[in-house]
């Protein structure tokens, strides 16, 4: 558990009776984005609770509910490839933004997957606080860019660590 400003930030494995929480919690937290960008492709508010249920079912996937002062504000996925950990997605409901818990959230990550070599994500470009938030906690863009329309470009970000320590 690490702390913010106001209170600690928890991680609590979901488990798969979680989907419609889960499901409840991204849609909430990624419709002001969908409102911005009208992206029925790729956005998370698209996603349906048997898609979350799925994500909870794979072998290779943790998910995360993150609680701040006692209640459940957001979610992360981490899927555990070979080469690299993605996190996709992470998300955190608006009115609990700007309180530090996504810097919290990461970093626990960190320290709980010590052996990670390589996190990746990807994050809209236009968003400059997501972007700021990666980079501040030392993600680098890849340069890798998909435009998804008029508005949205998807960007790759990595952060890698010099040993299989969690010390980047």
């Amino acid at each position: 558990m690490i702390g913010v400003k106001g209170g600690p930030v928890q991680l609590v494995l979901a488990q798969r009776s979680d989907a419609q929480l889960i499901h409840g919690l991204k849609r909430e937290a990624f419709m002001p984005l969908y409102e911005i960008y009208r992206d029925d492709e790729t956005s998370p508010v698209m996603d349906t609770v048997d898609k979350v249920v799925c994500q909870l079912a794979q072998e290779d996937t943790d998910y995360w509910l993150i609680v701040y002062e006692g209640r459940m504000v957001g979610g992360v996925r981490v899927v555990r490839k070979k080469d690299a950990n993605l996190i996709s997605p992470m998300f955190v409901l608006p009115e609990e933004q700007n309180k530090g818990i996504g810097s919290a959230v990461l970093e626990q990550l960190f320290q709980m997957y010590p052996e990670t070599f390589c996190w990746r994500l990807v994050t809209i470009r236009e968003e400059e606080r997501n972007c700021h938030l990666y980079e501040k906690m030392g993600f680098c863009n890849t340069l890798s860019a998909r435009k998804v329309s008029g508005n949205m470009t998807l960007i790759g970000y990595e952060r890698f660590f010099k040993e299989s320590s969690g010390e980047g």
